[in-house]
């Protein structure tokens, strides 16, 4: 069996968010053995701010984007700490689907056509790009970089909604929407009801694509995201890792998955 990490090495925002700094605010001398730093964020007229929930991997609430959707803390975390995910690898679509960037080839538009046939049994559906690897770049976070982001479109977004098993959609950039979408994904998918399905963007699969030229179409996904979020969150930033069978291991890891995501959740 293999975990792999899906969270970037490092921060990612979308252009219209602060920088990200770091800074020292504890640093080690002869008369401390203490040594802490901090990161925060800056804007344009340089106001210090503290991290937003959406400049890493990050899980969106409802709230994010519909003032009457739930906010975050509650979301039963049930809903997202252990899915059956199923991978959606689009790095190998024609070039007409395409778009080159710094030198990075990634699929650009996920509609309709894109999506399996088999999503109705699935918990959580992940798509695989390629864009990740201009994180280290910093490409995001550049002025009109979210012109090119890989996005979904409003007829995949609704189709994604009739899944009736479906509670997460992720996928390796820092949105579902480029801005001429006015968030058409964000508002089907999050406004799904009763039961929404929360956006998990920020995704890197490139461990992974380095790991095994031919990707697991399933692996079990797990969300954890940092649960110190107080009231009306609008989402969350969250450690996501992947676990796949290798071969010869398929028994012992459906017994393994299973068994977590029926563990017994004690969080009061």
């Amino acid at each position: 069996m293999i975990r792999i990490d899906l969270s970037p090495p490092e921060f990612v925002h979308v252009p219209q968010a602060p920088t990200i700094e770091r800074r020292t605010f504890c640093t080690r001398t002869p008369d401390n053995e203490w040594h802490m730093w901090t990161a925060g964020s800056v804007t344009a007229d340089g106001e210090r701010l503290g991290l937003s929930n959406h400049t890493w991997s990050h899980l969106d609430a409802p709230f994010h984007l519909l003032p009457q959707g739930p906010t975050f803390e509650r979301i039963d975390p049930r809903h997202y700490l252990a899915l059956d995910a199923r991978l959606v690898d689009l790095t190998g679509t024609g070039p007409e689907r395409r778009e080159t960037v710094g030198g990075v080839n990634f699929h650009t538009t996920i509609d309709v056509a894109d999506l399996p046939d088999d999503l109705d049994a699935c918990e959580a559906v992940l798509f695989v790009t390629g864009f990740a690897a201009l994180y280290a770049s910093g490409y995001p976070m550049q002025p009109g970089a979210d012109a090119h982001y890989p996005h979904v479109t409003r007829e995949a977004a609704e189709r994604l909604a009739a899944c009736p098993r479906l509670r997460v959609a992720g996928i390796d950039g820092p949105s579902v929407d480029k801005p001429h979408t006015h968030a058409a994904a964000h508002r089907v998918l999050l406004g799904r009801t009763p039961s929404p399905i929360l956006l998990l963007e920020t995704l890197t699969f490139e461990r992974l694509r380095a790991y095994t030229p031919s990707l697991p179409s399933g692996v079990l996904l797990t969300i954890e995201p940092l649960r110190a979020f107080g009231q009306d969150a609008d989402g969350a930033l969250s450690s996501v890792y992947a676990y796949a069978a290798t071969h010869g291991d398929e028994a012992e890891f459906a017994a393994f998955s299973k068994a977590l995501r029926s563990a017994t959740l004690i969080s009061a």
